[in-house]
């Protein structure tokens, strides 16, 4: 009896091998793809490179967002193949089959897809995983020999998240089966759908929904909250999707079917009629659809143009090639910064280098809780979107911090007054700095591209001759240690800063020559070294491995959308068959029909490209506000980047459009 079993299981995949296999095909992939990610998360050979820590971070991130989308990816494409064989089963339980028999077939059918989808998906990962690693390692720029070998921790976390994801289509299957009757199996795959009313408040709801998350996009300028309202913006770009796609698209339709002259046409009669009647069900695939492409648009821009412009980010972060930051309790302690400067040029230059640009800037910084014209120290309950950062330092200091001010665009202010520098110009008369007021002696507009990656709404550069600066550095030094605040005092700083050339070997034993003579000579004051050189692989580290997730997660996102094109085109053929066979019956010629569903296809298969455009375009903005907090700038090269994948994808679509539409010809016209 059990021989039956199995042969019926197996005669029953061969003969729906158009349903099964794209559906295994696809778990084939997905495993695949999930032991790739677990292979390079648990590499040794990271664990000797720079930057393997936010590697093995970002590749985390990978594993847990592969197997999330895999499940909900199973189990869409699963609906799709148990709803097309209801009829199928249901003639078998006509037939004198019991549901508990069915559950054996069903049982194995499942056994069956999960062996080869797990086992293939694993080999083909194992098979893959030293081309893949050798392609990361080619992107980041590291010349490390790649060993070949298996992971272990990838085969069991394969077979346990996969094996479990099988068995839940399963008892999702059986549960259809039992719930219900058997006229009703015979009819599964041809139940209709009753005329949709028109939703106002679903539409209404949608509408807002995008509405909101639109102006989140559009309006939010300190980066902070860009952080914190990006998700809440994305949840309501996806509840307003849904919405719109279930009634907007109905109300659509009902004012093409009002519109007598484009209704009563032979290409779109039976397109809106089919549409409009099975829109319910046309709605949460076509959102499915949009939201997927709006992801992948959005992450592959921006992976991409973060790694194009890896160079631009490092000179963000880094604009000098060497710096060294002198830390002191007192502006007394640090009054020697010229020496040091002219040690530190002396030892470049020593070793060969020539020095191209250099500055010498000393201030110190807090990070201060604003109300108006109110400076007060943070604390932990305080409101991130109220911080703003203040540079206190003197008129010398303000010019050699920004090479473009010229000498008469700063003024000297009058001793005991502060002159203050900001994107918003002061208008206060007065500067109230914790329980002290300073007069305003000028107040100017002005924005630094040094201040480009901080996270805060506004920045302030106080000016204000050596006396006044030292009263407030002692005033935050007593606010800062305060125990009742969370807040440190800062400390004053002199930042030194060399470019010079060289190559890259040349740089660093030239970094490491600094670090040991200005270790030898300022052991009493602490500081530290940073060379952009010294830190290029720890960005390429980062950025490379943004690149190659947002890469790898990009075409799991593409071919669920394919699959969900696809499904959703073979399961609406099987449904509009019967109907398209009554329409030719009456006299429509077989150009007609296929004119019609050409039609119909376009109108459903654009729809979500061209509103996953519209959400790319208002959440612009926003992308480029997140992009600025990663050290890209250059905005021209995230649109570039952003336009062609578009083009690159709208040409993936079109080309899935075309094989979609013959598929579902081909079913219509049997």
């Amino acid at each position: 009896m059990s021989n039956i079993y199995v042969r019926l299981a197996k005669t029953n995949i061969q003969n729906n091998r158009q349903l099964y296999l794209p559906y295994i095909i696809s778990g084939i992939v997905t495993v695949m793809m999930f032991y790739l990610m677990v292979f390079i998360n648990n590499n040794p050979g990271l664990d000797g490179i720079p930057g393997s820590t936010n590697l093995k971070t970002i590749m985390a991130l990978g594993v847990g967002v592969v197997a999330i989308f895999a499940y909900i990816f199973i189990f869409y494409t699963n609906s799709f193949i148990i709803k097309r064989r209801k009829k199928e089963i249901g003639v078998y339980n006509i037939l004198g089959m019991e549901k508990r028999h069915i559950a054996k077939v069903l049982g194995l059918e499942t056994v069956f897809v999960a062996v080869i989808a797990i086992v293939c998906g694993i080999l083909s990962g194992i098979v893959f995983s030293k081309l893949i690693l050798m392609l990361l390692y080619r992107m980041l720029g590291f010349q490390e020999s790649v060993s070949f070998f298996i992971a272990k921790a990838g085969i069991r976390k394969a077979i346990l998240i996969f094996g479990v994801l099988y068995l839940l289509t399963l008892l999702y299957n059986l549960l259809q089966i039992r719930l219900a009757n058997p006229i009703e199996l015979l009819r599964g795959g041809n139940v209709g759908e009753k005329e949709p009313k028109t939703k106002g408040v679903m539409a209404v709801a949608g509408a807002a929904c995008l509405a909101v998350a639109y102006y989140i996009a559009i309006t939010t300028q300190n980066p902070i909250e860009v952080l914190f309202k990006f998700f809440l913006a994305v949840v309501l770009v996806i509840a307003g999707t849904y919405f719109l796609f279930t009634a907007g698209s109905i109300a659509i339709l009902k004012m093409l079917r009002n519109n007598k002259k484009f209704y009563y046409n032979k290409k779109h009669f039976t397109a809106v009629s089919g549409m409009l009647y099975r829109m319910k069900q046309n709605a949460a695939g076509l959102a499915s659809i949009c939201v997927l492409s709006t992801m992948v648009l959005v992450m592959i821009s921006m992976t991409v143009s973060m790694f194009a412009g890896v160079d631009d980010e490092l000179k963000a972060r880094y604009p000098y090639e060497l710096s060294y930051t002198i830390n002191a309790n007192s502006m007394e302690e640090n009054v020697n910064g010229q020496e040091l400067y002219q040690t530190i040029a002396d030892t470049i230059e020593k070793q060969g280098r020539k020095i191209t640009d250099s500055s010498m800037c000393s201030y110190f910084q807090i990070f201060m809780k604003r109300s108006g014209s109110e400076f007060e120290m943070i604390n932990q309950d305080m409101n991130y979107s109220d911080m703003a950062v203040l540079n206190f330092l003197t008129r010398e200091n303000m010019l050699a911090n920004d090479s473009s001010l010229k000498a008469e665009d700063v003024p000297e202010p009058e001793v005991g007054k502060v002159d203050i520098y900001s994107k918003t110009k002061y208008e206060d008369s007065e500067f109230h700095f914790l329980g002290q007021d300073f007069a305003v002696d000028h107040s100017f507009s002005y924005g630094s591209e040094a201040d480009s990656y901080l996270t805060v709404k506004d920045i302030l550069y106080v000016v204000a001759d050596e006396a006044t600066l030292n009263q407030m550095f002692e005033l935050q030094k007593e606010a800062g240690s305060d125990p009742d605040t969370s807040s440190m005092y800062s400390q004053y700083e002199t930042q030194i800063e060399f470019e010079y050339d060289g190559t890259k070997e040349e740089k660093l034993a030239c970094a490491d020559a600094v670090k040991n003579v200005v270790a030898s000579q300022r052991k009493e004051v602490s500081g530290y070294l940073e060379s952009r050189t010294d830190n290029e692989k720890e960005f390429y580290a980062l950025y490379g491995g943004l690149f190659f997730l947002g890469l790898f997660l990009g075409i799991m996102f593409l071919m669920v959308t394919v699959m969900i094109i696809f499904y959703k085109q073979i399961s609406e053929g099987y449904d509009d068959r019967e109907r398209y066979v009554i329409m030719e019956k009456v006299g429509m010629s077989n150009a007609e029909v296929k004119s019609s569903i050409q039609s119909q296809i376009r109108i459903v298969f654009f729809l979500p490209l061209v509103m996953a455009a519209v959400h790319v375009a208002a959440a612009f903005p926003m992308i480029r506000r997140l992009l600025a907090l990663l050290n890209l700038t250059n905005v021209p090269l995230f649109v570039t980047c952003l336009i062609v994948t578009i083009l690159v994808f709208t040409a993936i679509y079109y080309l899935v459009f075309r094989i979609t539409s013959r598929a579902y010809y081909k079913i219509v016209s049997r």
